[in-house]
């Protein structure tokens, strides 16, 4: 069986992709299209690349580009003759899909948040809205989790019979080593780049209350570097509020770094509007740490509120609060983590789950 990926393989796409391969049977072939401008480095497994091909696709609406991007494509799906497409996020989903549709492959599609979340209500949202709605096609979705399933049968108008889920899902990372703290003191973290999407400005107010109360706690935002449209307006606004010592950016680390300050943070936090199903959540989770998320799309999938953390509206003060409460509640925070921890095993090992996806891509036809 030959799956052909389709998206930009950058961030929490890379490791998706990455996960599903390493973890995947031997039998199970994989052919990879990626933007030529992702600076992934390639996939290997068993010591050999992963094969791939670099296309223009790029995460900017430019029909020019698209269409040439849409015809390398139609051409690599004639040259490798793939059992399935599956292909990912905006821009990847609608090349994808087109794709799917005009060579008569099975096409599987994953939002990892659906595009039209990604902006206020309004003309651009309604737009993209519209975009997703046209080329559904003969595509199945493979939402990434059970609110994303829902919205996608909801909102955008899959049919239940070709709507399908598979949640993201991780590796066990509480074996990397992981003795000694980065820093002194206690912190929290939220791996995260400035954007719309992560609500970096919401979460300067939250640290902004919360520290008044615990001079010495320090968030950091971990990831910083991807895309970050908001980053330069958010670093104005933590200097000009006199947070630099709290409020710490960092750019992309590498994965045993990124795990390392996660596992001796006091809690994972994540405030953002909207999720698929975050990575970096269920990463959170395979520590042992609890979550203290907003209460939107995707986090509602892996954090039970009151039982492994907080879900949360997306107030200030409510996060301050409860922000606040577990600092000193030890007792809570324990029952918590280990709560995280068996969630993760019961639900989020790749190792249980990735049998479930390569069924997927076997038994449904079209």
């Amino acid at each position: 069986m030959k799956i052909l990926h389709i998206g930009q393989v950058i961030g929490g796409l890379d490791v998706y992709i990455r996960n599903i391969i390493a973890h995947s049977d031997d039998k199970v072939e994989f052919v990879i299209v990626k933007g030529d401008q992702d600076n992934s480095p390639p996939i290997v497994r068993n010591n050999i690349p992963i094969k791939e091909y670099k296309i223009r696709l790029y995460r900017s609406v430019n029909p020019f580009k698209d269409l040439t991007g849409l015809t390398q494509i139609l051409k690599i799906i004639k040259k490798e003759s793939p059992d399935a497409i599956h292909c990912h996020s905006a821009k990847g989903g609608f090349l994808g899909r087109i794709a799917g549709y005009l060579t008569r492959t099975k096409t599987f599609y994953t939002p990892h948040a659906f595009s039209f979340l990604a902006d206020e209500p309004g003309l651009k949202q309604k737009t993209f809205l519209y975009l997703e709605k046209a080329v559904i096609f003969n595509s199945k979705l493979l939402a990434c989790s059970n609110s994303e399933l829902k919205l996608g049968i909801d909102v955008v108008g899959y049919e239940g019979k070709n709507a399908l889920v598979w949640s993201n899902s991780v590796p066990d990372v509480s074996g990397f080593s992981q003795e000694t703290a980065p820093v002194d003191g206690p912190y929290i973290c939220y791996v995260g780049r400035p954007s719309f999407q992560k609500n970096s400005f919401f979460l300067l107010e939250v640290i902004k209350k919360t520290v008044v109360k615990h001079p010495n706690l320090r968030f950091y935002m971990i990831g910083v570097g991807f895309h970050s449209p908001d980053l330069d307006e958010l670093e104005d606004a933590i200097k000009k509020n006199k947070l630099e010592n709290h409020f710490i950016l960092l750019p992309w680390l590498s994965q045993f770094e990124t795990f390392r300050y996660v596992k001796h943070s006091l809690f994972y936090l994540t405030v953002s509007r909207y999720e698929g199903l975050p990575l970096s959540v269920l990463e959170a989770l395979s520590l042992g740490k609890a979550i203290v998320a907003s209460d939107v799309f995707g986090n509602v999938d892996c954090v039970d509120h009151g039982v492994n953390g907080y879900l949360l509206p997306l107030q200030v003060d409510v996060f301050a609060e409860k922000i606040g409460e577990l600092v000193v509640d030890s007792v809570k925070l324990q029952m918590f983590e280990q709560n995280s921890r068996n969630k993760f095993l019961n639900e989020f090992h790749i190792d249980k789950q990735i049998g479930l996806l390569n069924d997927i891509y076997a038994n449904n036809n079209d």
